[in-house]
């Protein structure tokens, strides 16, 4: 995980690529965006980062890859996926600070729990 400050610690749950992609746009200023006003982070494998702000969207060129993505839910479930299953099956994750990072699953029922296509998050903020 990246330094850990109050401001930005949901961005620490992501991967270092993703990180400092995201930490250096909102740490520029000239855009009139910033920490404060982000609503919502969108990753999804193969897609450009979208970082949704009170008002409008901030879409990438950078695309995240299955790496990243697998790197990020490491992240989000402190290394142990297993012990999130159930949040997961919910739909989400509940992380430090009370923010909720949404989580698109394809597998997940009573009786056999795949990880393998957890490949969409979104991190409210």
């Amino acid at each position: 995980m990246q330094e850990n400050t109050k401001e930005n610690e949901p961005l620490n749950y992501l991967s270092e690529e993703t990180f400092n992609l995201l930490d250096s746009y909102l740490k520029k200023g000239e855009h009139n965006k910033s920490f404060a006003t982000l609503e919502e982070i969108r990753l999804r494998t193969s897609k450009p980062i979208i970082l949704k702000f009170n008002e409008g969207e901030k879409i990438f060129e950078e695309k995240t890859n299955t790496d990243e993505i697998l790197e990020t839910l490491q992240y989000i479930c402190e290394n142990s996926i297993y012990s999130y299953q159930n949040q997961i099956c919910n739909g989400y994750i509940t992380i430090r600070g009370g923010h909720r990072v949404g989580v698109a699953r394809k597998l997940c029922n009573g009786e056999k729990q795949s990880n393998k296509h957890n490949r969409n998050f979104r991190i409210k903020l």
